[in-house]
């Protein structure tokens, strides 16, 4: 049997304004670690230590919220420039997260025998498979609107006993390719 690689990315539609945002809470985030360094200049450098109760009150909770902060606009700045891959390889997909086209994270993977039904995003389908109880939805793309040549479309897949609606924003071929390895069931009739 022949082996199939398909590979596609999901880009961001609007990249300058993704890379703004994400550039405006790093930068956030680094103020939020030199008020940090500033705080403890101040305290080692100040001779006002009244009491333990005093220096944990006015130095080293400010500094613990300040790192607090620093970390999660550390850890919120990459939701804003978010693209995401898809790789078909013989019967398994793979998605993985790129952040800011840099660091990537593998988010998911499985194979196409575990795919229960597969259609257009939006179709009564879909909805019916998102009222079911037990359901988890993740959406594999940052755009609202599908770049040219693309659509969003659905994959309900059982992974680790639980069933999940992936939302991805692929072309056609990509679906061909996951239909050939897949149920002869799993394509919707809408």
């Amino acid at each position: 049997m022949n082996e199939v690689f398909y590979e596609e990315t999901a880009l961001i539609k609007n990249p300058k304004s993704a890379k703004a945002k994400y550039n405006f809470i790093n930068v956030l985030s680094i103020v939020s670690y030199s008020i940090i360094l500033f705080w403890i200049f101040i305290y080692l450098t100040s001779f006002a230590h009244v009491s333990v109760i005093f220096d944990i009150i006015v130095f080293i909770i400010p500094a613990g919220i300040f790192v607090l902060v620093g970390v999660l606009l550390g850890k919120f700045k990459n939701r804003f420039y978010l693209e995401y891959d898809y790789t078909f390889i013989s019967g398994t997909v793979r998605v993985a997260q790129v952040i800011k086209c840099v660091k990537r994270k593998f988010l998911l993977e499985f194979n196409c025998y575990d795919i229960e039904k597969i259609g257009e995003f939006g179709s009564e389908t879909y909805f019916k498979y998102e009222k079911m109880a037990g359901t988890k939805t993740q959406v594999f793309t940052s755009n609202d609107i599908p770049e040219k040549g693309k659509d969003f479309y659905y994959i309900v897949v059982n992974v680790n006993a639980e069933k999940n609606i992936l939302i991805f924003e692929c072309t056609k071929t990509f679906i061909i390719n996951v239909l050939k390895f897949s149920k002869k069931t799993v394509l919707e009739k809408e």
